[in-house]
């Protein structure tokens, strides 16, 4: 059943012509939609406290995976039972979340999706007080992503041999810290830490193959430190994902803790953060968003009410 929408852009994505041209031919299929632009940072939040004061039951958020992000926030400041649904047209470079989702990345196809699919509840993952809904990529793989032009991220893309090389190539230093876990305390030299609740970041990187959206769990993928030496048994742990390897450790998990010795950037959701600190959790079904009957991400299909 169609309904009306609120659909919220990213300002730098409002004048694209197959977006305005999407617009137009829903409307004139009958679809009621409100339209919001944003200019500044804190626009998302207030149009979406603006939409639970008005009861306005579906939203749809045009933009990349940082604008997502926001949105994303700005919906758990509000109590579960006023969040409104959430659709999502993908507009930005990467487009991660839309991409292993199987939302349709144009935006007619998106906005149709929006407007007449079905929500599912699904889970949010937390490090701190921010809220994720992808992936948190931390270590090697974000200080590249923050600060390497396009060509050299392509590297990560490539296996653990690039890894390494590219390791050498920066003089990479790991992470030093604990991963505190409900039944044990490891010590960690890491030079990658990915909590997903989706799979992939990065522009396509899959960093959590086994992570679905709503079974209530984080997907952890815990990298260590390692010389050319052990490259073939880093290869076999990364083949056969288990929290007993002695490289590559995967993790499935409600909460943890990682303390770090020295800040550890972290791509959160495509937003550069640093945390020398962080208490990571779940926040089972906590939003609903629209999202294909085929999604590969959901095992429950738990439809919103």
């Amino acid at each position: 059943m169609r309904v009306s929408i609120w659909l919220i852009i990213n300002g730098k994505a409002a004048d694209d012509p197959g977006l305005q041209d999407a617009i137009r031919r829903t409307r004139e299929s009958g679809v009621a939609i409100e339209l919001r632009v944003t200019q500044s940072g804190d626009d998302v939040v207030q149009f979406i406290g603006m939409a639970v004061e008005q009861g306005i039951r579906r939203i749809a958020i045009g933009g990349g995976d940082g604008t997502l992000h926001e949105a994303v926030n700005a919906l758990m400041r509000h109590p579960v039972e006023k969040r409104p649904e959430m659709g999502i047209i993908p507009m930005g470079t990467a487009n991660d979340f839309a991409t292993s989702t199987g939302i349709p990345l144009s935006p007619m196809d998106a906005l149709s999706l929006a407007t007449d699919g079905e929500a599912f509840n699904i889970d949010v993952g937390c490090i701190n007080d921010l809220y994720f809904i992808n992936l948190a990529s931390g270590g090697f793989g974000a200080r590249v992503t923050s600060t390497t032009p396009p060509k050299l991220k392509k590297m990560l893309g490539g296996g653990a041999y690039s890894l390494v090389g590219a390791m050498r190539a920066w003089r990479f230093q790991p992470f030093e810290g604990r991963l505190i876990l409900s039944d044990r305390n490891v010590e960690a030299s890491l030079i990658v830490l990915s909590i997903g609740n989706g799979r992939q970041a990065g522009g396509g990187q899959e960093l959590a193959p086994r992570a679905l959206l709503d079974d209530g769990l984080l997907d952890v993928l815990a990298v260590e430190s390692f010389p050319l030496s052990r490259i073939g048994q880093a290869i076999r742990e990364l083949n056969h994902l288990s929290d007993q390897g002695s490289v590559v450790r995967y993790y499935q998990l409600t909460s943890m803790q990682f303390d770090s010795r020295r800040a550890l950037p972290v791509n959160l959701d495509g937003e550069a953060h640093e945390f020398t600190q962080m208490s990571i959790s779940i926040r089972p079904g906590a939003i609903a968003v629209i999202l294909p009957e085929e999604c590969p991400l959901l095992g429950h299909r738990n439809r919103a009410v």
